[in-house]
């Protein structure tokens, strides 16, 4: 086949030539894009003509790259992701006043944590425009790497393994065990290990909030053995635990107003701090206009602040030793 190149290639057929491989098929790409399955194949087949090589072969009802699809497909996607992170960019730069900002953020994170920090924000940046994408961690990272969001903001064990994109640890998020303030009233704190007997509402098994705490108590050696019911979004789990269907385990920032208002109780795990890694991810190499840099270092603040304050917290209500000296006087 000859080879060679026409640069006469928009950026809109490499954004159809893209979809039609993430989805799967040239029908999806059309369904997605509202437009005619006709349409979406001559977007294609003038991508293969222009740059002389086969993109796409059929292997029964699904359509697979070749190897020059293959590399076509990845400098598509990059050339996408450069182009979008172009236009914020170009938008940020007036001084830090004025541009865009678009975030990828895990659920908990997006919506518990970011929304107070953005609002404060907005006020101090009034011709921001912020834009946050609320999904898992996978998702969220994704929307990284394809360019889509200038930074992600999650929950995760650990650091994606992707050499394209740099992640730093900004704080931890814990998990603590919460109840009805009448459910088991005289039950103040437990054991780890009692996590495996006591009847708790959990989210279904495989849902990443599941995995992670499932993750963390295996470490410890306790598995979760009495789960009464599954519930796919923290706001439901905690509408079961008001009414008294059992204890739960939720990530401290989705129950703070909960616990504050006194709609729901903490039971303290007495030898164990189950905790997970919150973390920013960029895509290397990425250069951040001024408003996309000062609202990172915004967020990152504010978490450390957070965690600052739950820590002073803490030492404040530590009890002190019945044995303590009293300080002599001056």
């Amino acid at each position: 086949m000859q080879s060679g190149y026409d640069n006469r290639i928009t950026l809109q057929k490499l954004e159809v030539f893209c979809l039609v491989v993430e989805l799967g098929s040239v029908s999806r790409a059309a369904e997605h894009l509202f437009v005619a399955q006709p349409v979406v194949t001559a977007h294609v087949q003038s991508l293969q003509k222009r740059l002389h090589v086969k993109l796409l072969e059929r292997e029964g009802h699904r359509m697979h790259l070749t190897d020059g699809g293959e590399r076509v497909y990845r400098w598509a996607r990059d050339t996408l992701s450069r182009t979008r992170e172009l236009v914020r960019e170009l938008d940020g730069l007036a001084e830090g006043q004025r541009g865009s900002v678009a975030v990828a953020a895990s659920m908990t994170v997006g919506s518990y944590l970011l929304p107070p920090l953005f609002t404060e924000f907005r006020r101090r940046r009034p011709l921001a425009a912020i834009t946050l994408a609320v999904s898992d961690p996978g998702q969220a990272i994704d929307e990284v790497e394809l360019g889509r969001a200038d930074f992600a903001v999650l929950v995760a064990p650990s650091a994606p393994a992707n050499r394209a994109l740099e992640a730093q640890v900004v704080g931890h998020e814990d998990v603590v065990l919460v109840a009805a303030p009448h459910y088991e009233a005289g039950l103040a704190a437990v054991p780890v290990a009692a996590l495996a007997q006591i009847p708790l509402i959990s989210s279904p098994s495989g849902q990443v909030r599941r995995s992670l705490i499932d993750d963390l108590l295996i470490a410890l050696g306790v598995r979760l053995g009495n789960v009464v019911i599954a519930l796919g979004h923290a706001e439901a789990m905690k509408c079961a635990t008001r009414d008294g269907l059992g204890m739960c385990l939720l990530f401290r920032t989705s129950v703070a107003a909960e616990l504050e208002s006194g709609a729901l109780r903490e039971v303290a795990i007495t030898d164990a701090r189950l905790s997970v890694p919150l973390m920013t991810v960029v895509r290397a190499g990425k250069r951040l206009s001024p408003i996309q840099r000062e609202l990172l270092d915004a967020v990152t603040a504010g978490i450390r602040a957070r965690e600052d304050d739950a820590d002073a917290d803490a030492e404040a209500d530590a009890p002190v030793p019945d044995d303590a000296e009293a300080a002599p006087a001056a």
